[in-house]
């Protein structure tokens, strides 16, 4: 142990006794997993088995009978993940454990602030061994603090992964309805029969004449985008509507919807709404087709309304085509929404790692 003490920037009311220094080594035991998942095939039981993506399996055995840490230490060398008694992990991770008079959770979220790539050897197979990054200095509170830390943290982990499983409901909810609505398996309260048309019969293009490359010094207040989003704000904007956007050169196909006062380069082209459309519908119901097949070009792929205005469709009145557009619109909102928050929580993590801990 040594000298040296330091305090964080941030602390909980009622501590003010400073953090002392250790080597990793001091304050953890590794062990080591005898599981190859490959010699698990035919086995299965209620005891979960976590590789280095997660969940593997339910076997009929576990190797650990206390909670603890697992760090991958072959291939995805240095991921984390805390796991609970009654599991186990193959033998590409190992198992961390803490000595005594050590919260599991702080020590789980002191590990996620070490650089433990700088650690790694090999190269075509990149491994981490604990003799050597257990030389690692950290800094630690005593255990009324560690276990405050800890469990705030943990509650954080804890609300990033129940909005994350409601992000995944709402996306199978919203691929369920894809299938349903656009089948006409699922409808409103409509029955009159649905036409059918072809792309040209309710689109209409325009291309784009905006090169970014002729944008650098431009700044202003219309936003631009391209195949992966928002680009820049310029001065000027190209579309006074609404429109849903196609990239036809390169990432082809990809489709996006856009609010009016804004622009796309010319790597994409504007799809708008003809006449007694919607074009929210048209916008989903876009996604249900399968555009690859009109893809052409190898080096950059290109793919051209030409092709692509000849795909049938089905279409119902304009009354049902607002209730569907409509109800993709909230789904995607509330999924925003939830994606912002996730965000936001994950950031609000990274602040107190950085804050919380010397």
């Amino acid at each position: 142990m040594s000298e040296e003490k330091l305090v964080p920037k941030l602390r909980f009311s009622g501590f003010d006794d400073e953090w002392k220094t250790y080597k990793l080594k001091d304050l953890l035991h590794n062990k080591s997993s005898s599981i190859s998942i490959n010699q698990l095939d035919d086995n299965v039981g209620n005891y979960p088995l976590y590789g280095a993506s997660g969940f593997l399996k339910c076997i009929d055995f576990y190797e650990m009978d206390v909670d603890y840490i697992s760090i991958v230490k072959d291939g995805s060398v240095g991921n984390l993940s805390f796991h609970e008694k009654n599991t186990s992990v193959v033998n590409t991770s190992q198992y961390i454990l803490p000595k005594e008079n050590l919260n599991i959770h702080f020590i789980f979220y002191l590990l996620q602030t070490i650089n433990l790539n700088k650690y790694k050897t090999g190269s075509t197979i990149p491994h981490i061994y604990f003799k050597d990054y257990s030389i690692e200095k950290v800094k630690i509170p005593k255990y009324d603090e560690q276990k405050k830390i800890g469990i705030l943290l943990k509650n954080l982990d804890a609300k990033i992964e129940i909005l994350d499983n409601k992000l995944q409901m709402c996306q199978n909810f919203k691929k369920y309805l894809m299938q349903q609505i656009f089948t006409q398996k699922l409808r409103f309260n409509f029955d009159d029969e649905w036409k059918q048309y072809k792309l040209k019969d309710v689109l209409t293009v325009k291309s784009s004449s905006i090169s970014i490359n002729q944008l650098e010094e431009n700044t202003g207040d219309y936003p631009l985008y391209g195949a992966s989003g928002f680009l820049k704000n310029i001065d000027f904007c190209e579309m006074d509507v609404d429109y849903i956007s196609i990239v036809k050169d390169g990432s082809v196909g990809n489709l996006s919807f856009h609010e009016k006062n804004s622009s796309i380069v010319n790597t994409s082209q504007y799809l708008l709404p003809k006449k007694n459309f919607n074009i929210n519908f048209l916008y989903y119901l876009l996604q249900t087709i399968n555009l690859m097949k009109y893809v052409n070009g190898s080096s950059i792929p290109h793919i051209y309304f030409k092709d692509y205005c000849i795909e049938k469709i089905n279409i119902p009145s304009l009354d049902e085509q607002e209730k569907i557009g409509k109800l993709f619109v909230d789904v995607d909102i509330t999924m925003e929404n939830l994606n912002k928050n996730i965000n936001a929580t994950q950031e609000f993590k990274k602040g107190l790692l950085q804050q919380m801990f010397v």
